[in-house]
């Protein structure tokens, strides 16, 4: 089911916390032990995974800092990576809405995938553009509708309508 909401909020300010501090890892690591209540190993993880993602992003991704980064696999197809800790709900939809809007913009498939922290778009070899135009292809006036149809085509309904279906049909062996 995915990071709820609220859970999503927390790891924000965490790593809004923790990113206040970067610029001294000692006072970093004392703040997340004190805020998460967590283990001094624990505290050095987090502190040093948000230090290496500031080194390669350039900033900490948080709800009010999403990063997009673009990196070219051993294939040679383009891979972009949305790093939004909006918890796997918000991200799947997100990312089924820009797979179908740069599939109905070059006329061609590709892969999404979506975690509690991210999206993913595979994109292969045969197309590159901007990184900024991730951001420009949906806005509100279009949102709605590239979702619909974007749920509409996936395997989603069919998937769900077999597994309850399968547990609702669900016979003991005894019986």
């Amino acid at each position: 089911p995915g990071r709820t909401r609220e859970l999503s909020e927390q790891v924000t300010q965490l790593r809004d916390g923790i990113d206040r501090f970067l610029h001294d890892p000692e006072e970093a690591l004392r703040w997340a032990m004190a805020e998460a209540g967590v283990t001094e190993e624990a505290a050095r993880q987090m502190v040093s995974y948000l230090e290496e993602a500031k080194r390669v992003l350039g900033m900490v991704p948080t709800a009010r800092r999403v990063v997009a980064e673009r990196f070219f696999d051993e294939s040679g197809g383009m891979q972009i990576v949305i790093h939004s800790p909006f918890g796997v709900r918000i991200n799947r939809a997100w990312g089924m809405v820009l797979r179908k809007r740069i599939c109905r913009t070059f006329d061609l498939e590709l892969q999404a995938s979506a975690t509690d922290d991210g999206i993913n778009l595979s994109l292969g070899p045969q197309l590159s553009f901007p990184l900024d135009g991730v951001f420009t292809g949906v806005s509100t006036r279009n949102v709605e509708e590239l979702l619909t149809q974007a749920v509409l085509q996936a395997p989603l309904f069919r998937t769900r309508w077999r597994w309850n279906a399968s547990r609702a049909l669900a016979v003991l062996r005894h019986t």
